[in-house]
This record gives structure tokens, C-alpha cells and sequence, in this order.
């Protein structure tokens, strides 16, 4: 049950239903195979939209790998990146439980596995009760997840919210590498500077700041990070 818990990052409704802070239940354990076992397997493809913005339909999706982005757009038709899912995350519940059009635009970062969820399967899962509670503990995680950010990622020089930002990410999804942890998923510039509201132009500057200190090292959708030390003095200096 740890060696699959450890496959789901803190907070998605996967790792609640696996056993969240080490314990085990019995009753978690059957919800999580029903989940599993619930609406049809599919495969989206890098950069293939999941959810569409705007779409009427109230399916539920959950992510079983990798990572999906989530976009809104502004009165322009100008699109920003503001969130990331990751494997274990439910994608779409909102439209299910309300009926109301798709709040945004889910895209595949890479290649993913999900199951697809109709609305009566994912609401009659939900009402069990150990379903219901690691559903309210992921909203919970959610909820948190959503102020940090906004509090860190949109106050302060661009260079402070891109450390906020790199390091939010590093702690939640890095990956080690031989040559430091690689922050997932991979980003453009243009992409980072939706995340904390900065011009891209701003970010690229900021991201020269951080690798002439040493903190990371960058390529085209490619970030790694040497020092959480660093990110985190620089962050506090500035």
C-alpha cells in the first residue's frame, strides 16, 4: 500500500485513498478499486485537451500518470496558465456536481492515462463515505494549495514569484536527476510567466538572475534546480 501511495503526490484524492499519512483502511482501500474501476480508460496524447472551457458536458476525469495544465481566458481570448494537475488528481468534478459549462481548459503535458467518469458513476462513488472524506480532504489540499499560491506568486518582483513558484513545483513533483531535481511538468517561459502573472520577457530575465547564482539551470521547456538553499535566500532577500 506505501510503495503505491508513493506513485501520488501529497493531497490528490489517489494518495488520500492509499493511505495518507501512513495509515490503512480497509474501506478507503475498496473506494480507491471502485475509482479504479469506474467509467472507461483512455489516453490523451501531449498537448491533446482533456476538458474544454466553455463545454457543456460533466464527465469527471482521473489522472492516473503524469501531468495535465490547466488555462482560462480573459475577455481578450488571451489564455494563462493557472494550475497544474498531477497523477492521482480529479479533473472536472465541478461541471458534475453543478451542471454549470467547463470553468477551464485541461491539456495533457504529456502522454496520460486517466479513466473517464460519467457524472451518475463519479456522484454515486462519491456519496460512500470513505469516498466522500478523501474527497473533502483533497478540496482541503486544494483550497490551501490555491491561496499559497496566489499569496506568493503574485505579490513581489518577478524574480521572488518565479522562486516561489520553481520551488512550489520542485517540492510537490521534482524528480531527481544526476545533475539536481528536475521541476515538473516541463514549462516555456511564456508558460511560467502566466503562472505568476509576469511578461515572458521578465521571466527570461529573472531565470538568468537564478543561473548566474547557481540555483538552477534551463533549456526549452526544461528547468532544473541545483539549490533549494539558493531559491529559498533569494526569495527571502528580495
Amino acid at each position: 500500500m506505501r510503495a503505491a501511495q508513493a506513485a501520488y503526490p501529497r493531497g490528490t484524492l489517489l494518495w488520500e485513498l492509499n493511505g495518507a499519512a501512513g495509515t490503512y483502511s480497509a474501506t478507503a482501500d475498496r473506494a480507491r478499486s471502485a475509482l479504479l474501476r469506474a467509467g472507461t480508460a483512455r489516453t490523451y496524447e501531449a498537448g491533446e485537451i482533456m476538458l474544454l472551457e466553455g463545454a457543456s458536458d460533466t464527465f469527471v476525469l482521473v489522472l492516473l500518470n503524469g501531468f495535465a495544465k490547466v488555462t482560462t481566458t480573459d475577455d481578450q481570448g488571451a489564455a494563462a496558465l493557472v494550475d497544474i494537475q498531477a497523477a492521482g488528481d480529479v479533473m472536472g468534478e465541478t461541471a458534475a456536481f453543478g451542471n454549470e459549462p467547463r470553468a477551464a481548459t485541461v491539456t495533457a503535458a504529456e502522454r496520460v492515462r486517466v479513466r473517464r467518469i460519467s457524472q451518475e458513476e463519479w456522484l454515486g462513488w462519491l456519496a460512500r463515505q470513505a469516498a466522500g472524506m478523501a474527497f473533502s480532504r483533497t478540496l482541503a489540499h486544494r483550497s490551501g494549495t490555491a491561496v499559497r499560491r496566489r499569496t506568493r506568486f503574485t505579490r513581489g518582483p518577478v524574480l521572488v514569484r518565479l522562486c516561489h513558484a520553481v520551488l512550489d513545483l520542485t517540492e510537490q513533483y521534482g524528480a531527481r536527476t544526476p545533475e539536481g531535481l528536475s521541476v515538473r511538468p516541463g514549462l516555456t517561459h511564456a508558460e511560467w510567466g502566466e503562472f505568476i502573472g509576469a511578461r515572458e520577457r521578465r521571466v527570461q530575465h529573472a531565470l538568468q538572475e537564478l543561473r548566474a547564482e547557481g540555483a538552477v539551470s534551463y533549456g526549452r521547456c526544461r528547468l532544473t534546480v541545483h539549490s533549494l538553499p539558493a531559491l529559498r535566500s533569494i526569495a527571502v532577500a528580495h
